[in-house]
């Protein structure tokens, strides 16, 4: 434990700021005299014994002002204003007191005088409740029609009604400087806006400033947006020449099979666009006829190069996610330049599909195009070079990526049977920082909000916090969070602050013992587990995904339902998923099932648990077996490639974080069996694993 540790531990037990333990030395010249002149075992016992001497009456205070504080919130919601007003009055100084005030005014906005809610906005500006009671301050003052005091207090917002009442309020006070340019800018959308901007666009639809050029520009907009209806409604601004062609695009998109067939439009530039639309409107339902479409239109139409690299780019990715017959061809017309990791993976997703391995040599001969897909360009070429027995030459590239803390420089040290490199490198101890980033406002606020359970107005605290940090400053905050059990907050903040180096801190271990209990019981590696629930949900307990998986090992409700009658358990419900005592069990009973279910190959219980056992099956060989390095490649879904890539990869840190045989990547992987085998004994059809030191 780091002295910084240390004394937030303290902090804990006694509720006291560092800087009060600190006052038990003459300076702070001393106390850190002291550090370095003591061994950590005298200097921690010096410090502990000096908490004796002081009387923790600050404790006591930020306790009691704790307890008052929810009671406050809770006699307002009682409307029991006056033992309210009390409390509250007692709370100045605890650092959530504007929040008892944003609580009380922001339902009340009319009985409260605009002073006060000027004054609230002024004094608290820099706290995200301020903002929030803007907003709603400014959308009662519009329904009032008083104009000019919303405009006198109006900030730049990302609601588009408030911005659309803003351009309402200039009209309505003859504000007119730069009204038509802001108005233009808000009208410039893909989507229809708020019914409160109309009075501004049927100005600016009068000015000067209104063209065809300008409709156009909208119409292109929209159309990019598939709002087929917003682009008919504004063609009716343009001559009927112009109408018609908008009417052409529309029916283009509605059916791209039908009007890319012989087309008979004109050669000029509103013409391409449109059967441009057509053929990637094409591609996603028939690859095949948008592939033979495209190459008949560039013989009558003269794209320019821009336009056709950017189509065939498309049809080149469809064409291989749909495993054509042209999807090599396709890819490799791509230019050298336009090569990113989407088109290197779909160039290497069809090499291995064909077992092209001299394909692959070909395609990695050159540099990577980009740093940060190295390892894998690299791996692969060493992959080739192996596969095609120039194994000298395969080890000499294994060896440049083995050092690397990556899951392809892990697989490399197991083609080289040498040990994994972690490269852990602890942030360095900055007392000083630390407590000047524990001090400051915003943090404050949060450790208060994150002790009491207000665990979404602390999020936004702390990201709120880091408007005015550097990098560094993010790293030792991102310690704070830790020594406060937040690790969520942890491996977020130090994902923003682009620190990967501190693996203490990345790879937390919390929920130990329910993990590990659930782990055990189900005879499934812990390391795995682990690695799966950082994955899913960064151990947020209450974590909620965009499809509706819920808590720390991201369950969907049907499965957790499902899953809980297989338990036993003789009721469910939907925020069990929100609670890591019953999250956890119902999780890894489901993982056990997807274990058992692919006969104990993590790399497809681990595919299975994100993307479904259903598509699993369908990702599986027809007849032969298939190495596991180059199924995982192959898997086609972006998200869960990447997922049982960062699984295996977590694994094996998390060996190392709890001190324990390090088990490597190709150790958990096992040879991908076809699909007539799945549900017989295990075959042993694996390429053996041969160090080649």
């Amino acid at each position: 434990m780091s002295y910084e540790r240390y004394f937030d531990e303290q902090y804990r037990i006694h509720n006291m700021p560092l800087r009060q333990y600190k006052s038990c030395f003459t300076s702070l010249k001393m106390f850190n005299l002291l550090k370095k002149v003591l061994s950590y075992a005298v200097f921690v016992t010096l410090i502990a014994n000096s908490m004796l001497l002081i009387k923790p009456a600050t404790a006591a205070t930020l306790e009691q002002q704790r307890k008052q504080f929810l009671e406050a919130k809770k006699v307002l919601r009682a409307k029991k204003f006056k033992t309210f007003k009390k409390l509250t009055e007692r709370l100045k100084d605890y650092p959530l007191y504007a929040y008892l005030l944003h609580d009380y005014m922001s339902p009340r906005l009319w009985q409260i005088k605009d002073k006060q809610i000027i004054s609230f906005l002024k004094h608290y500006a820099d706290l995200p409740i301020a903002n929030d009671l803007r907003r709603a301050w400014l959308k009662y003052l519009a329904k009032r029609g008083r104009w000019q005091t919303y405009l006198d207090n109006y900030t730049q917002q990302a609601d588009v009604t408030l911005q659309c009442y803003q351009l309402l309020a200039r009209i309505k006070t003859n504000n007119s400087a730069y009204l038509l340019e802001d108005t233009r800018s808000l009208w410039l959308s893909g989507n229809s806006q708020p019914p409160q901007c109309d009075q501004a666009f049927k100005r600016l639809y009068k000015s000067e400033l209104m063209n065809d050029q300008l409709i156009w520009q909208r119409i292109r907009l929209a159309m990019a947006n598939s709002k087929t209806s917003l682009a008919k409604y504004l063609s009716k601004r343009l001559n009927k020449k112009d109408r018609k062609w908008v009417s052409r695009w529309i029916a283009v998109h509605h059916n791209p099979a039908k009007w890319t067939h012989k087309p008979h439009y004109k050669d000029i530039p509103v013409a391409r666009e449109i059967l441009i639309h057509g053929i990637n409107r094409l591609a996603r339902s028939n690859i095949n006829k948008a592939i033979s479409r495209w190459d008949k239109l560039q013989s009558v139409y003269s794209f320019i190069p821009g336009e056709i690299a950017a189509v065939d780019r498309n049809l080149a990715i469809k064409a291989a996610k749909a495993k054509h017959k042209s999807a090599r061809q396709l890819l490799q017309q791509i230019s050298s330049t336009h090569i990113d990791d989407e088109i290197f993976h779909w160039r290497l997703f069809t090499a291995l599909n064909e077992y092209d391995w001299q394909g692959i040599l070909d395609l990695t001969s050159a540099q990577p195009p980009q740093t940060h897909i190295r390892p894998r360009w690299l791996y692969w070429r060493a992959r080739a070079l192996q596969e095609t027995n120039n194994i000298n030459a395969a080890n000499e590239i294994f060896r440049t990526i083995a050092d690397e803390r990556d899951y392809y420089g892990f697989l490399a040290a197991d083609q080289l049977g040498t040990a994994y490199k972690m490269n852990h490198h602890p942030l360095p101890e900055d007392l000083d920082e630390w407590q000047s980033i524990s001090n400051k406002p915003a943090i404050v606020r949060a450790r208060e909000l994150h002790h009491l359970g207000m665990v979404y107005a602390a999020r936004r605290e702390w990201h709120h916090a880091f408007n005015d940090m550097s990098s560094y400053q993010m790293q030792i905050a991102a310690a704070i969070a830790a020594n406060w059990g937040w690790h969520d907050r942890t491996i977020l903040t130090l994902g923003k602050a682009k620190a990967y180096d501190d693996l203490i801190l990345r790879f937390p271990l919390p929920y130990e013992k329910i993990i590990r209990k659930n782990a055990t019981k189900r005879q499934l590696d812990l390391s795995w587990v682990y690695a799966l629930v950082r994955a899913e949900s960064i151990f947020m307990e209450d974590a909620r995904s965009p499809a509706g998986a819920l808590g720390l090992m991201q369950v969907m409700p049907a499965t957790g339902k499902e899953t809980a009658k297989r338990l036993g358990w003789k009721k469910f419900r939907k925020n069990y998923l929100l609670q890591s005592g019953k999250n956890v069990p119902i999780g890894t009973r489901y993982l056990k099932q997807m274990y058992d279910r692919f006969n104990h190959n993590i790399i497809l219980a681990t595919a299975a648990y994100n993307a479904g056992p259903h598509s699993v099956n369908k990702w599986l060989p027809e007849t032969d077996c298939m190495e596991p390095d180059i199924w995982i490649e192959k898997i086609p879904f972006d998200e869960t490639r990447k997922y049982v890539r960062r699984i295996l990869f977590f694994a094996s840190i998390y060996d190392w974080r709890m001190q324990q045989q390090i088990t490597g990547i190709q150790q958990r992987m096992a040879a991908i069996q076809p699909k007539k085998a799945r549900l017989a004994t295990r075959l042993n059809c694996a390429r053996p694993i041969v160090s080649m030191q």
